[in-house]
């Protein structure tokens, strides 16, 4: 009966880690892995020079995660996403099966002990949670842990022989993952922790260069060290959100729902250290010190931390649960208690707003409406597009249609082309140099409210025109022979991705022709009825118009709220229509809701301070 009821602990785990698993993808380069995975299983060769983008075509592309590609290729062949899923749930459990068995070889009470690791093991899975996608590094997930697992295994037995499989694994893990860099450090670690505690074995040193020497056995050789090395010093990676430092909004702020598992687990470790003596163990001190700095300086490295930690952050926590030891003694009842607070986990899940549950692609994570309208209209020549737009565009679109720009920053584009990319964002002039160099005659570019990393200037190039809408992409066409049929059909005269700036309008205010520019905007909204910007363009210039049309800008804003009802500069726009319209209580209530989105929203802001008892009267402000 107790070990049935240790078993149902076990049971539940593996269920939290399977239903963690099952997210839609919203991953951006999930896609060009893919596209590289289908190249291989077609031709039966490695890839070896670029062949999706215009910019770098025939360039080399870096070709050491060849096997990964080529596997996660196949498990989306087998079955779509559903088996892609199925391939990311199969990784974790054999990653936590190996941390699982590192943690045994380091119990001191096998009842604590066991509570402890279970403990951590959740913790581990929630602090990890948010970096789940399903890309090369994933396999890394389960080769470091075995890894720990192979060396905490001699430590224990102290065999050599068990050492003798880690240049294997290592041949293994550097053809799926640069992140095979970790293999060699960790036995680095090791051999030097053995030293320093004067348990010399010349074999140690045998097995460690045979570890080196195996990472190297993968196309690119040498250059997985200084991929890694290249992504951790370049300047401009820390644009991309997973190199960059680890920063108190991160922890405190709108992060703390991804990172707090991270936290725990780091501040556990910490007490191991300094109040049990832990740094009397080199190679668990050392293995702290490197991946913990790690952690902080990039984002990417937390999952990786999450996995050592379990060596450290345990103990304190067996310590602990020894205290608690005749509760413990009714393991039927610990168990079964232990097992429904793991299930409860898994259906609060449910009901978060980070992660999306379910099966295949999330909805509006991709720019297929705006593809498809290429197709429709069939637009070609050069594209510009979106960083983060490539790698889908790579696996979606005809082969004919080539990207500028994808996710292989550092694989295949170099620092220079990245950085006039992100120049051209925000520079007009950059934005006519590329465009003479590179001849590209259309944009696909990423629109998002809550990011406003978009080239606005080019609502202001006479050159260029806005075609396609929606609430995820934008199309726009160069002003040549080819495409004046199509501007002629779909151009947006008026509004345009503005980020809620409309201050564009006022010139339809000021010279009277606001009701003609309401009526243009309303075919502009007839284009695309869920992109909203276009209706709060409306608002803003209804709103201006004078009282009369409040009613309807309240309309307008509530169909904005259905559409994105994440968004709090809505809320508080609402708010001023219905202070406006007498209704302080209701205009309070969505002004709560604005706060509670953003407690920085300066319209929730203003209206609160308006709404002071004191400052009940009078009116100053716009939606």
């Amino acid at each position: 009966m107790i070990a049935s009821s240790k078993n149902l602990v076990i049971l539940s785990f593996i269920f939290l880690v399977v239903f963690i698993s099952i997210t839609k993808y919203a991953d951006y380069d999930l896609w060009w892995h893919l596209k590289l995975g289908e190249t291989i299983y077609n031709t039966g060769n490695v890839y070896k020079a670029d062949e999706f983008s215009y910019t770098f075509n025939g360039q080399p592309q870096f070709n050491a995660e060849w096997l990964a590609d080529l596997i996660i290729y196949i498990s989306y062949k087998a079955g779509g996403l559903i088996c892609v899923n199925i391939l990311k749930a199969s990784i974790l459990l054999l990653t936590f099966l190996f941390l699982f068995m590192t943690m045994k070889n380091l119990h001191q009470d096998e009842n604590a002990g066991f509570y402890a690791t279970i403990i951590t093991l959740v913790l581990v899975l929630l602090s990890i949670r948010f970096r789940l996608f399903v890309r090369p590094y994933l396999f890394s997930y389960l080769f470091l842990p075995i890894f720990l697992f192979i060396i905490s295994h001699y430590e224990k037995k102290r065999n050599i022989k068990i050492l003798y499989f880690l240049p294997l694994i290592e041949i293994v893990w550097a053809n799926m993952s640069a992140g095979a860099v970790f293999g060699p450090l960790i036995f680095s670690l090791f051999v030097i922790g053995e030293f320093i505690e004067k348990r010399t074995n010349s074999m140690l040193l045998i097995v460690l260069a045979a570890v080196i020497a195996s990472s190297l056995f993968n196309p690119e050789m040498e250059n997985i060290y200084s991929l890694v090395l290249k992504l951790a010093s370049d300047p401009y990676s820390k644009t991309v959100g997973e190199y960059q430092p680890v920063s108190l909004q991160l922890l405190w702020g709108y992060g703390f729902g991804y990172t707090f598992g991270y936290q725990i687990l780091a501040i556990g470790s910490i007490i191991y250290f300094v109040f049990m003596r832990g740094w009397k163990n080199i190679y668990h001190l050392l293995l702290f010190i490197v991946f913990f700095i790690e952690s902080l300086l990039q984002v990417r490295i937390i999952e990786f931390f999450s996995f050592v930690s379990v060596i450290f952050f345990a103990n304190p926590i067996e310590k602990l649960l020894k205290s608690f030891s005749p509760v413990l003694a009714k393991k039927t009842i610990t168990n079964l208690v232990i097992s429904i607070l793991i299930l409860a986990i898994a259906a609060l899940s449910l009901k978060s707003k980070i992660y999306s549950f379910g099966i295949g692609i999330k909805e509006r994570a991709f720019p297929d409406s705006a593809i498809a309208f290429l197709e429709k209209e069939n637009i070609k020549g050069k594209m510009f597009n979106s960083y983060s737009l490539g790698g889908y565009i790579i696996w979606s679109s005809p082969s004919d249609r080539k990207v500028f720009i994808d996710g292989r920053y550092r694989r295949l584009y170099s620092p220079d082309f990245y950085n006039n990319y992100l120049k051209m964002l925000s520079n007009t002039d950059e934005w006519k140099s590329a465009e003479q160099k590179w001849g590209f005659d259309y944009a696909l570019l990423e629109y998002d409210l809550k990011d406003s990393r978009y080239p606005k200037h080019i609502n202001e190039n006479a050159d260029w025109a806005l075609v396609y809408w929606d609430d995820h992409s934008a199309v726009y066409l160069k002003r040549i022979e080819k495409n004046l049929g199509i501007i002629e059909k779909y151009e947006y005269k008026i509004t345009k991705p503005s980020f809620n700036d409309f201050s564009y309008l006022q010139q339809y205010l000021h010279s009277g022709n606001a009701h003609a520019a309401v009526e243009q905007i309303n075919k502009e909204i007839s284009l695309n009825p869920e992109n909203q910007e276009p209706r709060l363009a409306k608002a803003f210039l209804l709103y201006n118009m004078g009282s009369f049309y409040h009613d309807e800008v309240l309309r307008e804003l509530e169909i904005c709220l259905k559409l994105k009802p994440d968004l709090s500069a809505e809320h508080s726009a609402i708010a001023f229509i219905l202070i406006n319209k007498g209704l302080i209580d209701k205009a309070k209530d969505e002004i709560k809701k604005a706060s509670r989105i953003n407690p920085d929203d300066p319209g929730a802001v203003y209206l609160k301070e308006r709404l002071n008892p004191k400052r009940i009267t009078g009116h100053s402000g716009q939606p």
